[in-house]
């Protein structure tokens, strides 16, 4: 006897639901996401704290005026983002490294801390880090983000006293806990020998000092700052960038496809539409390279360069965007190649 209709339909609705998720899972995974969400944010609101200094000494903007200071009493207007602050903690630096060893590379990301990178010899420029030889890495992350897990090959060591790990395998290195905060130090395979990595950990010392960052900007409209970073080859030969993301539902940065750099280079093609941009020269164009999207470059004189590059802004949005950054300051990459 064949089946109706309404049997088949109410049958595969049932062999549908059997195969659904059990919701009480999905819900039991939330409130991890959302812890993992808060201490992101929390890290976020540490380094902001500790910068909160330099928000009084930003400078006016450089390609046109921002709005007059206001007094303490007066309620900021809240169509506009927050100029990030210049300042973000070394926390910690190594006091020994072996001869020839110079630092090119400084990133911060909220919920990953701060990244820094010494190589054996310079890059040969600002946009190819990933060809400095023998690249040493250093990351001081709150162990509360810290993302390294216990290998099984992982060797036991002692790091003035502190318990901490040697991994031999893929990138060698050693990390250990210092206080609210992970430190891991790692080197490109094959790397330094353990003796040489174990020395460098062993002289790394709290440092008072800041990565003080070359420019500010004012964020698009919805997006906030996913990582602040600064390379270079030498105090001449630099660029400093600033990625933007939104965040997700449970407070996670998503990458939204949208930067702006300053410095001695650009990572833009060459090429494009002239035009001015508060008085400075400039150029727009949309090219597949080195990635696809929409690129402004803008003159600012003086061997230096903004551009800006977004996938998902349009051209009077790009150009605001340019329009929203701080005065450079050339003299903090001074460090990049010592």
């Amino acid at each position: 006897m064949s089946r109706s209709i309404e049997d088949l339909v109410r049958a595969a609705q049932h062999e549908q639901a059997e195969r659904a998720v059990d919701p009480r899972r999905i819900l039991a995974a939330l409130p991890q996401r959302r812890v993992r969400a808060v201490r992101r944010r929390r890290l976020a609101l540490t380094l902001a704290a500790a910068a909160v200094v330099a928000v009084a000494a930003v400078p006016a903007f450089v390609l046109r005026d921002g709005p007059a200071p206001q007094p303490p009493s007066v309620t900021p207007n809240p169509s506009v983002s927050a100029v990030d602050t210049r300042l973000v903690p070394l926390e910690f630096s190594p006091g020994w490294l072996p001869p020839g060893y110079a630092e090119y590379y400084r990133t911060v990301r909220p919920g990953a801390g701060l990244t820094r990178m010494w190589a054996s010899a310079a890059p040969k420029s600002p946009l190819l880090m990933d060809d400095a030889p023998d690249r040493l890495v250093m990351t001081v992350v709150a162990t509360a983000d810290a993302e390294v897990t216990r290998d099984e090959g992982d060797q036991p060591v002692d790091i003035n006293g502190i318990s901490g790990s040697y991994r031999p395998a893929g990138q060698p290195g050693v990390y250990w806990q210092a206080g609210a905060v992970t430190i891991e130090i790692r080197t490109d395979e094959p790397g330094l020998p353990q003796a040489t990595l174990l020395r460098i950990a062993r002289s790394v010392r709290p440092d008072p000092a800041a990565l003080r960052l070359p420019f500010t900007v004012r964020p698009p409209a919805d997006r906030v700052v996913a990582s602040q970073t600064v390379k270079g080859v030498s105090p001449g030969e630099w660029l400093a960038v600033t990625d933007f993301g939104e965040l997700d539902p449970f407070g996670d940065i998503v990458a939204s496809g949208t930067s702006i750099s300053i410095g001695t280079v650009t990572p833009a093609p060459s090429g494009g539409t002239s035009l001015r941009v508060a008085g400075h020269p400039a150029r727009y164009r949309y090219s597949e390279l080195p990635e696809p999207g929409n690129y402004l470059i803008v003159d600012l004189g003086n061997g230096l360069q903004l551009t800006v590059y977004s996938m998902e802004l349009d051209r009077p949005a790009i150009v605001a965007l340019a329009e929203s950054a701080g005065s450079p300051e050339p003299g903090a990459a001074a460090w990049t190649g010592s």
